[in-house]
């Protein structure tokens, strides 16, 4: 569940360091602060309900209810009254440490307060803690408890053992947590909050009462949506999408771009405003990002947009400045032999390996761009000069790697050699820039590529199954299988789009199995209402990060594009 930047994650016990409450402090940083509450005596869980507007386990003996009332307010709540245990691992996201922890803990009037304070890499000289609720009994300790992340050990992510700090067993119903780098900040939030409990976890109930859903299908759909507005956070001046959450949480281009379309349907203006943010921070830039595909993925979705209707005369123009820059710039820098050139260091979205040279998919892109210059060409000679451009890589790209069965993943340009490793790429090719090929050949290719990549359950492999370099389990942090095996929910959406723009009714088996694969990802796995980041290819599950924004944004458009 998040709210303003921060979010909670919670399960039985905690599994992973990452999971408990974590509050944006700026900057794209997000500070942990409650690394759990648990009411003494409920016993075993036995649900888990994620309301939307609230997180609710209900166990043996009672249910708890967490709300997020603000980024710098969680609340609590049990039913009936319960001595409540706190434990705190107040941290960055990414730090660890494991020496030079202060904390503080004391009783001031109505309010248990906490504080804590670094001896060094924290990016805050002291952090307040603030306590309120319907306590009485109040026990102020100053206890270390180990714990044993069994999430974090099963993906290999050190350390998965820490210790945490307890300061308090309160004996409560209701309770508020309001976090501030001051004193009287957190104070006063948190009797702002207290005062106004009923008030809030009203006003967050309407909000999702706003939204209603019937079946399964109108159900994912909710979530997808939800779990993408989850990403929000401020970035600087504007609203930037993290890429995932918990440990994804930065505002990575490439995701963004590629997020665009999906959260268009819902949120126009926010995904309007990053698309402009994007526009001004590549001017800025000198028209080009580090990535290989950032930019192609970007001038994509403002082809999407323009095709819609979504742009004024000005902004129009606008586009077309940077296009014509980041064409020049490519055609300078990134181009040999009419190809799109990706160098080393400029990583394509499978980047844990090296696939420097003219990436397929990056073909593709590179086409949509010259495709979009003409039709945003303000004379006859500029469109002609980017139509021919786009004509001859179109034939150079069709000579080069399609042999009328098989698209190559890649060509690489030092060893004059073809890459002909069966790879899902070809499927973002056919969506990027569906012209490459007529819809028989990709009829053909797809089904070369499927006897190679598919997977029963609903799904690709990143690499052909009987190639050496194969990996059928996911290897959490260590990559031997990230792009070697395992299969990446938002790969599959995209595919499942091309398969239903090119024959639906021929790949009607593909297209339903992933779309059933992706929604039960999201309904009954993982981090339950949001998109998982990737499945193992061997059997499928939840892997990966919890909350990824591409795998929400693309079954957002995989369910426009079937209809459901």
């Amino acid at each position: 569940m998040g709210r303003e930047g921060g979010y909670l994650w919670i399960g039985q016990s905690p599994a992973s360091r990452y999971q408990g409450w974590f509050s944006d402090f700026g900057d794209g940083r997000l500070i942990k602060i409650i690394e759990k509450i648990e009411a003494e005596n409920g016993g075993q869980a036995v649900a888990l309900e994620n309301n939307f507007w609230n997180l609710k386990i209900i166990r043996q003996n009672l249910a708890e209810s967490f709300f997020i009332f603000g980024n710098n307010c969680l609340a609590y709540e049990v039913d009936g009254t319960a001595r409540i245990s706190i434990f705190l691992d107040i941290k960055e996201s990414y730090q660890n440490p494991e020496f030079g922890r202060y904390y503080r803990v004391w009783r001031e009037n109505d309010l248990i307060l906490a504080s804590y304070r670094q001896d060094a890499g924290f990016p805050a000289p002291e952090v307040f803690l603030a306590i309120s609720g319907d306590f009485g009994e109040a026990d102020l300790k100053q206890d270390w408890v180990r714990r044993d992340y069994e999430f974090d050990r099963r993906r290999g992510s050190v350390p998965w053992d820490r210790w945490v700090f307890a300061p308090a067993v309160l004996k409560a119903s209701k309770l508020v947590f309001a976090v501030g780098d001051s004193r009287e900040k957190a104070i006063g939030a948190a009797r702002e909050y207290w005062r106004d409990f009923e008030i809030n976890k009203r006003k967050l109930e309407k909000e999702q009462e706003r939204q209603k859903a019937g079946n399964e299908n109108e159900m994912a759909k909710y979530c997808a949506r939800n779990a993408l507005k989850m990403l929000f956070a401020q970035k600087e001046n504007s609203i930037g999408l993290r890429a995932g959450l918990p440990w994804f949480f930065q505002f990575w281009q490439r995701d963004e771009a590629v997020s665009l379309k999906g959260l268009s349907q819902f949120e126009q203006r926010i995904a309007l405003e990053i698309f402009w943010r994007q526009m001004a921070e590549l001017k800025a830039n000198g028209f080009h990002f580090e990535t290989a595909d950032g930019i192609g993925w970007l001038f994509l979705r403002a082809f999407d947009f323009y095709r819609s209707g979504k742009f004024n005369t000005k902004e129009i123009a606008a586009i077309r400045e940077c296009l014509e820059g980041s064409v020049g710039y490519f055609l300078k820098n990134n181009t040999r032999d009419g190809l799109a050139i990706n160098v080393d260091g400029q990583k394509t979205w499978m980047d844990s390996l090296n696939r420097t040279g003219a990436a397929i998919e990056i073909q593709s892109l590179r086409l949509n761009m010259y495709a979009l210059a003409a039709d945003l060409a303000d004379d006859r000679k500029q469109e002609e000069y980017y139509l021919s451009l786009e004509e001859k890589l179109k034939q150079d790209i069709k000579k080069l790697f399609f042999d009328g069965k098989n698209l190559c993943d890649r060509f690489d340009a030092d060893k004059n050699k073809l890459d002909s490793t069966i790879r899902p790429d070809i499927f973002l090719a056919a969506y990027i820039y569906p012209g490459l090929l007529s819809k028989k050949e990709w009829c053909v290719c797809f089904e070369a590529a499927l006897a190679k990549l598919w997977l029963d359950w609903g799904g690709l492999a990143t690499i052909d199954r009987s190639d050496s370099r194969f990996c059928g389990c996911d290897t959490g942090e260590n990559p031997a299988a990230y792009h070697n095996g395992d299969s990446w929910f938002w790969i599959n959406n995209i595919a499942a789009i091309a398969m239903a723009q090119v024959d639906k009714n021929r790949f009607k088996n593909y297209i339903d199995k992933i779309f059933e694969a992706s929604k039960n990802d999201i309904l009954w796995h993982g981090a339950i209402g949001c998109a998982s980041e990737i499945s193992s290819a061997q059997n499928y599950e939840s892997a990966g990060c919890p909350n990824q924004a591409w795998s929400n944004a693309t079954f957002l458009e995989l369910l426009a594009e079937i209809k459901i």
